[in-house]
């Protein structure tokens, strides 16, 4: 017999972390965005804009077998989310593949009795779910949902992967603007290419990703998310934190000692996700800092053991990322109104622009 718990507040999630982690290492979903630790420190920096947690946690007996990292959101109209989703877009963490983590062999079970759960004993207004697979479980829950007023799916935008580490050669070097970059690179005795070995060194090119992101964005006339204070105490909170920072990979490439290239990714389970970078884009020699540090990643990724570099999600299908992987995730969103007043005019102008199309 199934049943469930709610938790609510963070103390009730920190009682969760040993639970938390051994579903995890078991379970059918996981990524990084899934991780405990990841989710404790965004639920600490992201506390202003958190109405209420809603972790919902199934146990069959009591064997935990699927934890739901949900929350409601203030800033978005009382709208049921995934944690490290659906954020103001100043301070975004745009967490990807998001989904239940559970026991494969529950699934059919799970999917009736979260419906019922998301039904009966979440209280929200709209429902918004970011950048999902289309098999994944909480898809199917979306499906499902009789609460549902009205469904609108957003344009689907891929992940960008690279997995084909046994066969760098043919597979990335082809490519003749990515070959040219990287002989550049070997015989040029000023560049070096360097990966933050501890914790000085990736304090070192975290700050220099920091700065390197700022100028970038400020030539634009604009802001960088890390300028947003949320988002850069949340990220600084990572690199604090000794259970996460493991996971955290900052690769530099320096030319004459001057770093002109930052990638912020997280390295967990032999897969790389690229998260951001830093670029000195007033550096003028005839090869990309930005690609070249990408390049020699991978390159690097290959005589570690790692299988996946995930790129993750571009909404241009022939950006970069498409030149520098081999396949690609669909990713959707999805936005559920209730039957609430304040959602009318929402359908209405939603259902007429659906019959335009």
């Amino acid at each position: 017999m199934l049943t469930f718990k709610i938790i609510n507040n963070i103390d009730e999630l920190e009682e969760l972390e040993e639970q938390w982690n051994f579903l995890l290492q078991t379970a059918t979903t996981g990524n990084v965005f899934l991780d405990y630790y990841w989710v404790r420190n965004w639920v600490e920096s992201y506390q202003n804009i958190i109405e209420k947690l809603y972790v919902v946690v199934v146990f069959d007996m009591k064997k935990c077998i699927a934890i739901s990292p949900f929350y409601v959101s203030s800033f978005h109209a009382n709208t049921l989310s995934f944690i490290g989703t659906n954020e103001p877009e100043e301070c975004e963490v745009n967490a990807e593949g998001m989904d239940i983590i559970y026991l494969a062999q529950y699934r059919e079970d799970l999917l009736i009795y979260l419906v019922s759960i998301i039904e009966k004993h979440i209280n929200a207004h709209n429902i918004i779910i970011k950048n999902i697979t289309e098999f994944s479980l909480i898809h199917a829950i979306t499906k499902q949902l009789s609460i549902a007023k009205f469904s609108h799916q957003a344009e689907p935008c891929y992940q960008f992967i690279f997995t084909q580490f046994n066969n760098i050669e043919s597979s990335l070097l082809t490519n003749k603007k990515n070959k040219r970059s990287l002989n550049k690179f070997i015989k040029d005795e000023d560049c070096i290419f360097e990966i933050a070995e501890n914790d000085a060194t990736k304090k070192e090119f975290f700050d220099t990703l920091v700065k390197l992101h700022h100028s970038r964005w400020e030539t634009k006339g604009k802001q960088g998310v890390f300028d947003n204070r949320i988002f850069f105490d949340f990220h600084n909170s990572l690199l604090l934190d000794i259970e996460f920072s493991q996971y955290i990979l900052l690769s530099a490439v320096k030319y004459k000692q001057e770093i002109i290239s930052v990638n912020y990714s997280f390295y967990i389970k032999n897969k790389i996700y690229f998260y951001q970078a830093g670029i000195n884009t007033t550096f003028k020699p005839n090869f990309s800092p930005g690609l070249l540090n990408h390049l020699l990643l991978i390159k690097q990724i290959e005589r570690s053991g790692g299988n996946e570099y995930n790129l993750l999600l571009s909404h241009d299908i022939n950006s970069y990322k498409s030149g520098l992987s081999n396949d690609k995730n669909k990713l959707v969103s999805i936005t559920i109104y209730k039957y609430k007043l304040s959602n009318f005019f929402k359908i209405i102008r939603l259902k007429l622009l659906a019959k335009k199309v």
